[in-house]
């Protein structure tokens, strides 16, 4: 099982480095294909980790929560980043060019239903519980962060993997607390379309 989890770990680098190194193929295409392709690898070692019992009103709601909390870091981040780093406001809109390349309701269709979703299968679902399983709880956490923020290096912008370690610690805790994925979902997926659509902070 650690040589499938390492195996699954270089999957993900290896996608993510396609999907942010590789100038060629559209980015939302390659996201959903590597998204989907980590999600088949983990369910097939360890099955699907969210169960329909799960999905309840309480958890929904927490995630909505969760989804307006992240969206309020992640608004004062920008601003104090703009104050620290001269570069930041020009790798955010960097980011945010991302959605050129797509239609806005194919992309939005694509972050609230493929890949925020899947996002949380793979990293929280089962990166983050094999983690706490070989290290411990504060080990596995500080693991699952730091692997979903590293496998966005290739895009070479600081500000993308600063937001993905501090989104990445953001969900490990939620997923911690609430012990099971519906609220880390549902916070995923409104936070992504609310921050890179509806409500852009750049």
């Amino acid at each position: 099982m650690r040589k499938t989890f390492w195996m699954l770990v270089a999957l993900a680098a290896a996608g993510f480095g396609w999907v942010f190194g590789c100038p060629s193929g559209n980015f939302w295409v390659k996201i959903t294909v590597t998204v989907c392709a980590l999600c088949a690898g983990s369910f097939a070692v360890a099955g699907v980790p969210w169960r329909r019992a799960e999905v309840t009103a309480r958890e929904t709601l927490i995630g909505v929560a969760a989804a307006v909390v992240l969206y309020g870091v992640f608004w004062l981040g920008d601003f104090c980043a703009a104050q620290v780093f001269g570069f930041a406001p020009r790798q955010v809109e960097a980011i945010y060019a991302i959605r050129g390349l797509g239609h806005p309701w194919l992309v939005g269709a694509v972050l609230l239903l493929v890949t925020s979703p899947g996002e949380e299968l793979f990293w929280r679902g089962y990166i983050l519980k094999q983690a706490v399983a070989r290290w411990g709880a504060s080990g596995g956490f500080a693991a699952g962060a730091l692997l979903y923020g590293a496998v966005h290096l290739a895009s070479g912008n600081f500000m993308l993997v600063m937001a993905a370690l501090v989104a990445g610690a953001f969900w490990c805790a939620l997923y911690r607390w609430r012990g099971n994925l519906t609220a880390c979902v549902v916070s995923h997926a409104l936070w992504t379309v609310g921050v890179f659509l509806l409500f852009p902070i750049r």
